[in-house]
């Protein structure tokens, strides 16, 4: 089933199996990713599906070896709290494949590029096990639900870049 079908006019109720990209074994980034990638000075991953959205992104060949090859900080912002996604089917589908819908579940997605990840205050238990990833957990309160909060959480994350 397409992910429109899946998402719209399913509203998500079919149990997932599993998810697969098709056509991405053929797919390549877009021209000048990579090395964007390679020259930034400093990568944040958005707080959204870990995986359909970055997954992916991760998933176009090219794209995860650059982001373990970069020398800079890479930062994730954790779109699960408490468990439980504020919007969308990623819990159900990181379920689908095999991975706990939490903080610590989007810090083993993203384990072998990832330096911290931001993770809510709800979700401030998981922080030693995603320690244990080697990857710093950051904790704070994660909800955008206004222009301001929205703020505040992009400050953070550029300050952790600077980390």
């Amino acid at each position: 089933m397409h992910f429109q079908e899946y998402m719209v006019k399913k509203k998500t109720n079919p149990r997932v199996r599993e998810v697969k990209f098709e056509g991405v074994r053929s797919a390549r980034p877009a021209k000048g990713v990579v090395e964007s990638i390679a020259k930034a000075s400093g990568v944040i991953v958005a707080p959204s599906n870990p995986i359909v959205s970055i997954g992916a992104i991760l998933s176009v060949p090219g794209i995860r070896i650059a982001l373990r090859k970069t020398k800079r900080t890479v930062v994730g912002i954790s779109p699960i709290i408490g468990g439980r996604t504020v919007k969308g089917p990623a819990d159900k589908l990181m379920k689908a494949c095999g991975v706990k819908p939490s903080a610590l579940g989007v810090a083993e997605l993203y384990d072998d590029f990832l330096d911290v990840l931001i993770v809510d205050r709800a979700d401030r238990k998981l922080a030693p096990g995603i320690e244990h990833l080697g990857i710093k957990p950051l904790v704070t309160d994660t909800l955008m639900k206004d222009i301001r909060s929205k703020m505040r959480l992009a400050r953070i994350a550029l300050g952790a870049l600077k980390n």
